[in-house]
């Protein structure tokens, strides 16, 4: 992961055109069938690259999240996440674009660390220049054959432009799998 992180920085500082970006996410994760909910917040650095390039954004999640009470076992799952996410953005008309992105990550937890890689096309309408809602399926699983980590979720929920430099989404996100896991989460991106 050392070495993922040191190219995305060697991308962005030698990118042309667009600029950096800082985000942040926050995210509740209910598991259905225990009723434990994890709550994790990220921070994002990046680049946005300009419309012409084939890849729009690259990504460093850098992700700390915890359950809110103990397993059935005792224990109190916490975790740290580093992910590389890269992004593709396109327009089918004037109101409907989509996106594809997707990466790779490791997990270091206090149960077994692992690999991990999620794909997410989707779709997004606009209905102003600044309003637009997001509809997206997302596919990860574990890469490195630790059990218990593939998921199929549907996300899916409004965005907003606060001006050229900064983006608002709230997203509902429902997923199966080896979990059952209802989400909210928040994710705010200032561009530089």
């Amino acid at each position: 992961m050392k070495y993922l992180a040191i190219a995305l920085c060697l991308v962005c500082a030698n990118a042309p055109a667009a600029g950096p970006l800082i985000g942040f996410e926050y995210e509740s994760e209910r598991n259905e069938s225990s009723g434990i909910t994890n709550h994790a917040v990220d921070i994002v650095p990046g680049w946005e690259f300009s419309d012409e390039r084939f890849i729009n954004r690259i990504e460093l999640l850098i992700d700390k999240n915890q359950d809110n009470k103990a397993d059935a076992d005792g224990l109190l799952a916490k975790e740290n996440k580093l992910f590389i996410r890269i992004r593709h953005d396109g327009d089918l008309t004037d109101a409907l674009g989509y996106y594809i992105r997707g990466g790779i990550g490791r997990s270091f937890n206090n149960q077994r660390n692992f690999n991990f890689a999620y794909v997410e096309p989707g779709v997004e309408y606009k209905f102003t220049n600044d309003w637009a809602w997001t509809l997206a399926i997302r596919e990860g699983n574990a890469i490195d054959g630790a059990p218990g980590h593939r998921l199929t979720q549907l996300r899916t929920g409004p965005s907003l432009d606060l001006g050229k430099n900064a983006e608002f989404e709230l997203i509902y996100a429902k997923g199966r799998g080896d979990s059952n896991l209802t989400s909210w989460i928040f994710e705010y991106v200032y561009k530089f």
